[in-house]
């Protein structure tokens, strides 16, 4: 860092920082959920475009981000044809607030994942509400469409969920729709 004489360190923190002590990161804490949110995407090696997307991801889960900010990542992640990224990304993600947050950028970049249809219906059958349901949102907003083969997987997986929430039982008619206009 620079020489600070002519700074106050205050000047380079964001504003709700300002006057704090920022704390130093223990790297033994990170994967502690009570103490850090860590999501690991990719891996060495990665990519400037991934390491772009990583960063796209970051700003969408983000509470500190604005909805610009989250809109420019929403366009960006489009631009740069995230798909096979964020479906990393959703399957590395461990929190279902987090998930949900990144399954809804599938629906909100207005990329195809038409190709990815059983992982979103894998995820329609979540124990949480809001990844269940941002899982639907997905399958309900593709254009492509999808084959017979595939409408019929898709119906016998959801059919066999134990407890059907509400995104499940509207899979189910959204399905049986599908497959009655074949």
């Amino acid at each position: 860092m620079k020489n600070n004489k002519d700074h106050n360190t205050d000047d380079l923190l964001p504003e709700d920082l300002k006057g704090d002590i920022v704390p130093e990161i223990d790297p033994t804490k990170l994967f502690d959920e009570k103490e850090y949110s860590t999501i690991i995407i990719g891996s060495e090696g990665m990519s400037k475009k991934d390491v772009n997307n990583a960063d796209l991801i970051t700003i969408l889960i983000s509470a500190r981000s604005t909805r610009e900010e989250k809109d420019e990542a929403l366009i960006q992640l489009k631009e740069n044809k995230a798909q096979a990224f964020i479906i990393s990304a959703i399957t590395k993600t461990k929190k279902p607030e987090h998930k949900a947050l990144i399954v809804a950028a599938c629906w909100e970049t207005g990329l195809d994942f038409s190709k990815d249809y059983l992982f979103f219906i894998d995820l329609i059958c979540s124990s949480d509400f809001l990844v269940s349901f941002e899982a639907f949102t997905v399958i309900q907003e593709m254009e492509a469409e999808i084959d017979e083969a595939t409408l019929k997987q898709s119906l016998d997986k959801l059919q066999k969920v134990k407890d059907p929430g509400v995104s499940v039982s509207d899979a189910i008619h959204l399905i049986e729709q599908k497959l009655n206009s074949h």
